[in-house]
């Protein structure tokens, strides 16, 4: 083999193991990247998980406070409730003038959406649903309760343009002029009616709703670390 040849075969050696040493080195590259997006992914889902426990927590406690209450939705609205009933349990005359909030999480999310539009890791089922449970979920929570708020809203501007005894009843707790009208105005009852059903046939099944899916989720997200 003549010298020019041999310094062709050499180089040509030369370039192959240079190629291939930089295909080793990508590949390396985008395998630690690789990892190190996975545990990322990971840690974001670990924070998702935590946000739903949070809002579970938050709902069961909505749960149980309407489930405590309902008691008092049904005798108004049976006409078996009495001034008696009021003065034992203040509580009562404040049935739907307020109502208990959830508060939820999105940390969780957000940082899920900003990873997945970076990584672009449509293909993923896992974080997919993810997206989905809190764009299609929330919505209807949230519209429920905006519903339940504004019923809110309008009771209170109704009772206090309209009746005497609203500044007595808020603000020293005096409550014989608002019984009177609880007892024997059909106004009452017709607002603890769409209370009820506000509260009762459209948000609480939504949340229940919610607490469900969530469940699943998170069972999802433990069974994702293994």
């Amino acid at each position: 083999m003549s010298k020019e040849k041999n310094f062709i075969f050499s180089a040509l050696k030369e370039i192959v193991f240079l190629v291939i040493g930089i295909l080793i080195a990508v590949s390396i590259n985008n395998w630690n990247q690789a990892r190190a997006d996975e545990n990322k992914l990971q840690k974001i889902l670990n924070t998702v998980s935590e946000d739903l426990k949070n809002d579970i927590k938050e709902v069961d406690e909505v749960l149980l406070y309407y489930k405590n209450t309902e008691k008092y939705f049904h005798k108004i609205l049976n006409d078996s409730i009495t001034k008696k009933d009021f003065e034992e349990e203040p509580r009562i005359a404040f049935l739907i003038l307020g109502f208990p909030e959830i508060s939820f999480d999105f940390r969780g999310i957000n940082l899920l959406k900003k990873f997945n539009t970076a990584n672009q890791i449509s293909n993923d089922s896992l974080v997919n649903g993810i997206i989905n449970f809190y764009t299609e979920r929330m919505l209807e929570v949230e519209v429920d309760d905006e519903m339940r708020a504004n019923d809110f809203k309008e009771n209170y501007a109704h009772w206090k343009s309209t009746y005497d005894w609203w500044a007595d009843y808020l603000y020293k707790k005096e409550m014989s002029g608002f019984i009177n009208y609880a007892l024997t105005d059909k106004d009452y009852k017709n607002r603890v009616a769409s209370a009820y059903f506000l509260t009762y046939k459209v948000f609480l099944p939504e949340i229940r709703k919610f607490k469900e899916e969530a469940e699943i989720i998170i069972s999802a997200i433990n069974k994702n670390k293994h």
